[in-house]
Order: C-alpha cells, then sequence, then structure tokens
C-alpha cells in the first residue's frame, strides 16, 4: 500500500514537471513573437493559479465587489458585469481544483450541490418555457447565462468554499465593508445634489459620470439590507466592548443611511428584519422598547419627508403607476400561456411591444419583482417551481434558528439579512444577481458548518 501512494505522487509529480516545461516553452515563444498578448495571459494564469490555490480569496473579492454591477466589460458583441466575470474567474479556479481531485486525488473531492433537487426544477420549467418561445435560442441563453449561471457562480461556489468558521468570519467582514463602503459613497452624493430645487435622498455616487453600482437608491439600499445584519453577525466573534462599540456604530450608520434612501421597499424591509430578529430576542425586546419609541418620535420629521416625496407625482406617484402597468403587462402575458409562459428573458420585449408602457414611460424596464418575471415568462410551471425553491429555501433557515440555539448570535443575523434581500427583490430587478443569492449561499453554508458542528468551541 505504501509503495502504491509513493509511486501515485511520483507520477503526479511528473506529470506537473511535464506541464510546466510544456507550458514555459510556450511562453518564451510566445514572449518572442506576441509580447504583450503573452504578458497578460501569463498575469490571468498567476492569477488564477493563486486562485485555485486560495480560492477562498476570490470569495473575498466577490463578497466586496458585489455592488458592483454597472460596470461592464465590453467584448465585441459580448457585455459582461465585472462582478459576474470576477466570480466566473473564482468558479473556473474551483472548477480546476476539483477535477484535479477528481483525476488524483478523490479523497479530497467534495464538490456540494445545495438545494440542487428544488433548484433544478425551477431550471427545466425555465428550459421548457424557453423552448415553447418564439425566441427560442435567445431565451436558452438567457437560462444558462442568469439563472444557471447564478446557482453555479452564488451558490455552489460560496457554499463549496465556506468550509470553516474563519473563512465565514473572513467574508462577513467583507461584506460589513463593503456595505460600509457604499454607505459612505452614498453620504458623499448628497454634496452634489440639489438642495433647493430637488427632493434630496441618498443615491448611489457616479464617478466620472459612471454609476458603478447603479443609479438607482433601491441599488444602494438592497446592499445595506444585506450588510446591516452581517455586520451586526460579525459580534459572534468580536466580543469586547470596544469592537462592540465599532460595530455597533457601523450599524447605526448604515440604519441611517438606509432610511435616508427613502426607499419604500427598503423601509418595508428594514421592519420585517427588525420584526424577526425580536421575535428570536425577546429579552432585547422590552431593553430598546423605550429607546425604540424615542427614536420613532424624533423621525417624524423624516416620516413627514417620505409622505411627501411618494406624494410627489414624478417620484412616488409615478414610480407606482409604473409597478402596476408592469404587473398587468406580467398578468396579461400570463393569461397568453398560463403553463409555461412567454420563455425566459421576454418580460423586457413585452414592455418594449406594450403602446401604453412606451408613450407614457420611454425605454422598456424590464420587471421590478421576481414574480411578475416568473409569472410572465415562465407561467405556472416556473412560479410553482420557485416557489419550492423559496419555502425549501425559508424551510432550511428556519430550523436551523429551531435547532442550532447555541449558535443563534450568528444564524439569526445571517437568517434575516438573507431573508431581508429575498424580499426586497419582490419589488426590485436583482432576482438573479449575486446580490441576491450570495448572502443566502453565505447563510446556507453557515447553517452547513452548524450542522456539523463546525461553529462549537472557541470563537476564532
Amino acid at each position: 500500500m505504501i509503495n502504491n501512494i509513493i509511486s501515485q505522487n511520483y507520477d503526479n509529480r511528473k506529470l506537473i514537471l511535464a506541464v510546466f516545461f510544456v507550458l514555459s516553452a510556450i511562453i518564451l515563444v510566445g514572449f518572442c513573437f506576441y509580447p504583450i498578448g503573452t504578458t497578460l495571459t501569463v498575469i490571468a494564469i498567476l492569477i488564477l493559479a493563486g486562485l485555485i490555490y486560495k480560492p477562498e480569496t476570490g470569495l473575498y473579492l466577490m463578497a466586496f465587489f458585489l455592488p458592483v454591477i454597472n460596470l461592464n466589460i465590453n467584448y465585441y458583441n459580448l457585455e459582461i458585469p465585472f462582478i459576474d466575470l470576477l466570480s466566473l474567474i473564482v468558479l473556473t479556479s474551483l472548477i480546476l481544483k476539483q477535477t484535479y481531485f477528481l483525476a488524483f486525488d478523490r479523497k479530497n473531492f467534495r464538490i456540494k450541490f445545495p438545494v440542487f433537487t428544488v433548484f433544478i426544477l425551477f431550471f427545466i420549467a425555465a428550459i421548457v418555457s424557453s423552448i415553447n418561445s418564439n425566441i427560442i435560442m435567445a431565451s436558452l441563453w438567457y437560462d444558462i447565462r442568469w439563472i444557471l449561471f447564478f446557482y453555479l457562480a452564488y451558490i455552489v461556489l460560496p457554499f463549496n468554499i465556506v468550509r470553516n468558521k474563519k473563512i465565514l468570519r473572513n467574508v462577513l467582514i467583507f461584506f460589513a465593508i463593503s456595505g460600509l463602503v457604499v454607505a459612505l459613497m452614498g453620504v458623499t452624493s448628497l454634496y452634489f445634489q440639489d438642495w433647493q430645487n430637488d427632493f434630496v435622498r441618498i443615491k448611489p455616487l457616479g464617478i466620472a459620470g459612471v454609476f458603478p453600482l447603479g443609479d438607482n437608491q433601491n441599488l444602494l439600499a438592497e446592499v445595506i439590507i444585506v450588510s446591516l445584519f452581517f455586520s451586526l453577525a460579525l459580534k459572534y466573534w468580536f466580543r469586547t466592548e470596544l469592537a462592540g462599540k465599532i460595530i455597533n456604530l457601523i450599524i447605526i450608520f448604515s440604519g441611517m443611511v438606509l432610511v435616508g434612501t427613502f426607499s419604500r421597499a427598503a423601509w418595508i424591509v428594514l421592519i420585517l428584519q427588525i420584526i424577526i430578529y425580536l421575535i428570536y430576542k425577546k429579552g432585547l425586546f422590552k431593553k430598546i422598547l423605550l429607546p425604540g419609541l424615542l427614536v420613532i418620535l424624533m423621525l417624524t420629521p423624516i416620516f413627514y419627508y417620505m409622505f411627501e416625496l411618494q406624494s410627489q407625482y414624478y417620484i412616488g406617484v409615478s414610480s407606482t403607476e409604473n409597478r402596476i402597468m408592469l404587473t398587468q403587462i406580467s398578468w396579461q402575458a400570463f393569461f397568453d400561456k398560463p403553463w409555461f409562459g412567454q420563455g425566459s428573458g421576454n418580460f423586457i420585449n413585452l414592455v418594449a411591444d406594450n403602446v401604453r408602457f412606451r408613450a407614457k414611460y420611454g425605454a422598456p424596464l424590464d420587471s421590478h419583482g421576481v414574480a411578475q418575471k416568473i409569472l410572465a415568462e415562465n407561467g405556472m410551471f416556473g412560479i410553482m417551481a420557485f416557489i419550492l425553491l423559496a419555502f425549501y429555501i425559508i424551510q432550511v433557515l428556519w430550523q436551523a434558528l429551531k435547532n442550532y440555539k447555541q449558535e443563534i448570535n450568528l444564524l439569526l443575523p445571517l437568517v434575516c439579512g438573507s431573508l431581508g434581500i429575498f424580499i426586497f427583490e419582490f419589488f426590485n430587478t436583482s432576482y438573479y444577481k449575486g446580490k441576491l443569492w450570495l448572502p443566502i449561499a453565505i447563510t446556507l453554508a453557515a447553517v452547513n458548518l452548524a450542522k456539523n458542528k463546525k461553529l462549537y468551541g472557541k470563537k476564532n
């Protein structure tokens, strides 16, 4: 047996050396004829090799850059957001690493596919709806590019990388830092607004005419909805008085910025998150009751400002009418093709074909809510499969809070953050993006660690 192990290791070293010499020869030849292209290729290989060795580094970068959805990289007719390109690179590194384990070290091959059964039902429904659509190839590409990609890059990838509590802690730190940077950018945007003629609210900041976070306050709010509670989860590890004060300051500041976006969806979700949190922290409710009432009293001018903001036609009323019309378009599309829908990715085409919408609002928009999008694009089978997926995830999270009460200080904030962004996407457009699914995957990974008793003991 020992001789077989020695022989296997020797064969592996021979293969690695052979690959090294072949690559070296190719690089030397490349430098002679294509120096710039070869240099970029070598850099890419080194980055990929580093991520293969430490894939958690890529996950930390994903957590930090998750809000950057509007910084696009164009190559011929292909446009890909920076965060998706980064996630694709990290996913590739994980696939290469697991391929090596599958070929040479099967004991360490441990790729897992969380929520696979319920996801595959939804994906099959999406595929069938695409085959029945008027633009089959474009619709099938949408299934792969957006639906399959979010599952592999933002659920499977993080779930497999977060294999111990140290990685979990670090990724939460990067979430917290990212949320803090986004909040600071939002506050900075106040300096560039017209305080005399416009309703002022915290918005994403533009840099040299580019809005890397997008140009809508909801895109900023959906980041803080997660980071606020993920920051709170860090108290599980950082228990000193100074660390507690710093985390509390970050949470209070983030909460103020979230309120300052004057996003209706953000306010609704934040209230629901607080209610869920207090249900499981009954002792805390009595402590904060009086201070909470005082805060609500002090925020009365803010509530009045919110009412005025939403009463303005070009802000609140117009937005409401816009969403009502999008819902009407969704229902009409559903009734036209109730079983499998119009095909994935077709919602924006349905809006473009609606004369009333284009006459009133101009350029077509994608669905502002995951429910109306799936109902129109994937029909009854799609919406039922998605409900099953959502129900399964919620059940896993609820069971975790019920079964792992020793870890409630960690799991409860994670669940609140994940459920918060999930509810948020019933009002917004990031339903197939990492901003929704990466937080959920991190929470599922934390639940998995608790299940396998990898969170117990010393909190390091």
